[in-house]
């Protein structure tokens, strides 16, 4: 069973909200980024001559906090009871960890500021990252501070927005209890969708069919074009993914490959397959040797099988 409709739209609602802070954000910053690209000098200019309009962006992505969670859990037929309200002003210069926002904007860039007329498109993604970033961890943690005043609410599913990275993908609607922090990365735009006690555990969501409903292109990018072909030939998507976060290389087929060291212990799956006797190959490297060997499709799959990609 997927989200309500009903809930699912007050989540794509207050997503839209966000987005559009996003834009106006980033909007603001590349005239800045144009401006002080001459002098760390400048950039502190720049930023400094932004910054309250920034800062203000940042309250308002707060401040929406109250109001969707209590459209939400209205939406879920909970009450919208609570026993304190989000203060916005608390998140204004916050970053996740602590520290300025603002500082971090004006000091990150440096470490990649070329020189000699270089470049400076990596200039421009560091400082973009900060503030998307920045911004949407100001919305989550709102989200989750407005949670914990709310009797009603016992826990969040993570709903994905647009076309998500692998890692997300597969964390899509899994259920968590209020207090679990969310899990992101960088520029990460997921979103929690509370949950009511008597409604969250009919709510799932199967990340093979957000996998199904990407074009072709986008499988590969998202997911390797190795790791999606595992996928499509029905492979696990949480194996495929979680893979890759323990790369190494090794020994194997009389050559040095790149292998896997999640997986492996006896308690994983892989581990109990392989029982220690020659590494785990990542999906790319199993497609690499098909190739070089000439395997069909019944040989690839059993290599597959062999490593856990596919049950």
């Amino acid at each position: 069973m997927s989200l309500p409709r009903s809930v699912a739209e007050v989540g794509r609602h207050y997503a839209s909200l966000q987005a559009d802070i996003v834009a106006e954000a980033l909007g603001l910053l590349e005239p800045a980024i144009r401006r002080g690209r001459t002098s760390p000098e400048r950039w502190r200019d720049s930023i400094q001559a932004v910054g309250n309009r920034l800062l203000l962006l940042q309250v308002l992505a707060a401040t929406y906090s109250d109001a969707y969670l209590n459209d939400v859990l209205d939406a879920q037929g909970a009450g919208v009871n609570a026993e304190g309200r989000v203060n916005p002003q608390a998140f204004a210069d916050l970053t996740d960890g602590g520290g300025s926002w603002l500082q971090a904007l004006v000091f990150a860039p440096n470490s990649v500021r070329p020189t000699g007329g270089a470049d400076w498109s990596r200039f421009g993604f560091v400082a973009n990252s900060i503030v998307k970033t920045g911004l949407g961890d100001t919305a989550r943690g709102a989200v989750q501070s407005g949670m914990q005043a709310r009797p009603a609410v016992t826990g969040y599913v993570r709903m994905l927005q647009g076309t998500s990275c692998a890692r997300c993908a597969i964390l899509a609607g899994r259920h968590y209890k209020s207090s679990v922090a969310f899990d992101r990365h960088k520029r990460c735009d997921c979103i929690h969708i509370p949950a009511a006690e008597d409604a969250e555990g009919d709510w799932t969501t199967d990340p093979d069919v957000y996998f199904r409903s990407l074009s072709r292109e986008d499988q590969d990018r998202l997911f390797t074009k190795a790791g999606a072909e595992t996928i499509r030939m029905g492979g696990d998507m949480n194996q495929v993914v979680n893979a890759r976060q323990g790369i190494t290389v090794a020994q194997a087929f009389g050559q040095t490959v790149q292998a896997t060291t999640v997986g492996t212990t006896r308690r994983g799956l892989a581990g109990q397959r392989l029982q220690g006797r020659i590494p785990r190959l990542l999906p790319d490297e199993i497609f690499l040797q098909a190739e070089r060997l000439g395997w069909d499709r019944a040989e690839t799959l059993r290599q597959l099988r062999r490593f856990a990609y596919v049950l």
